[in-house]
């Protein structure tokens, strides 16, 4: 049997862990999975270094995670997306990095991001000739990938995140709510629709999927419930903006308390909720299927089939 196997992520918003046990004919048992949110792209401009004590968060995850995947015996793999595809310090901050996990960081560029995002969603799913798009809404970029039994078709990632939005409209945060915020949110809808316009290209898709933390906080905040409760959970277009609408009346302190609310997002889940709204209007939806298989599970199915198939 194959041993087990963890990567770590980090991303603009979140640092996470997923530890796997590969089994018999393909399968895979996720034993572990953690996550952190240290915001290592916080206030991070294009070409721009990685702010001191955002890397200095993200350092004391990354030796957190890295002690969970040596308790199981796992080899370790390190990724990362927008935040350091940006960063101008990105080789300096991956030096420190391995010096950490031992292992070198891969950084993502946004199609091969958005293709494992797809892969990690669509692990297990029926082959019924369904076209399937993969939305994972980060805190610096969002991946739509499309595809047939579990057959990629076409990816597409946008620099634009839940923290990259909330920084460009800073009244979605909470430190204004009601009136200001919703004027905001308006113009947010605006610059969305041009930014995610090559979302309207992908075709018709008879299911939406979203992965990562703004789907599924979106559900458990909707569902007054948790995170790890609602994957499965599907989400009207319309509750969507119902729950946006609440979170831009709230001020900050009072988002934090939601039931269902991760406290890391309660300043960037309204803007992760526009991309989201905005997104299921350009590809001409309805209603999307929140999902906890993503990139991750996604990344670690690819380097275990390069030992056997994983189906």
């Amino acid at each position: 049997m194959s041993p087990n196997r963890a990567v770590i992520s980090l991303g603009t918003n979140t640092i996470r862990l997923l530890v796997v046990r590969p089994g018999e004919n393909g399968s895979v048992e996720q034993i572990e999975h953690l996550q952190a949110g240290t915001r290592l792209g916080e206030g991070l401009r294009d070409r721009g270094p990685l702010a001191p004590a955002a890397k200095a968060r993200t350092l004391e995850a990354v030796r957190t995670f890295t002690a969970a995947a040596q308790r199981h015996g796992a080899t370790l793999a390190c990724i990362a997306t927008s935040a350091m595809r940006r960063a101008s310090d990105a080789d300096d901050f991956a030096a420190e990095l391995r010096a950490v996990t031992g292992a070198p960081l891969q950084i993502l560029a946004g199609p091969t991001e958005a293709r494992a995002s797809f892969r990690g969603a669509t692990y297990g799913v029926a082959r019924d000739r369904s076209r399937v798009a993969v939305l994972d809404i980060g805190g610096g970029s969002t991946e739509c990938a499309v595809g047939r039994d579990r057959e990629l078709e076409d990816a597409r990632s946008i620099e634009i995140g839940s923290v990259r939005l909330t920084e460009a409209f800073p009244q979605l945060a909470g430190n204004d709510p009601g009136a200001a915020a919703q004027s905001s949110a308006l113009a947010a809808r605006a610059f969305l629709r041009a930014e995610l316009g090559s979302f309207a290209q992908i075709g018709r898709v008879d299911r939406l999927v979203a992965v990562a933390g703004t789907a599924l906080t979106i559900a458990a905040v909707a569902r007054r419930s948790h995170v790890e409760r609602v994957s499965g959970t599907t989400l009207s277009l319309a509750t969507i903006d119902e729950t946006v609408g609440a979170l831009l009346a709230l001020p900050l302190d009072a988002r934090r308390e939601l039931p269902g609310m991760l406290p890391q997002r309660a300043d960037v889940l309204a803007a992760g909720g526009l991309i989201l709204s905005t997104a299921l209007s350009l590809i001409g939806v309805r209603e999307v299927v929140a999902e906890s298989n993503d990139l991750l599970l996604g990344f670690l199915l690819a380097q275990i089939e390069a030992k056997g198939a994983v189906s």
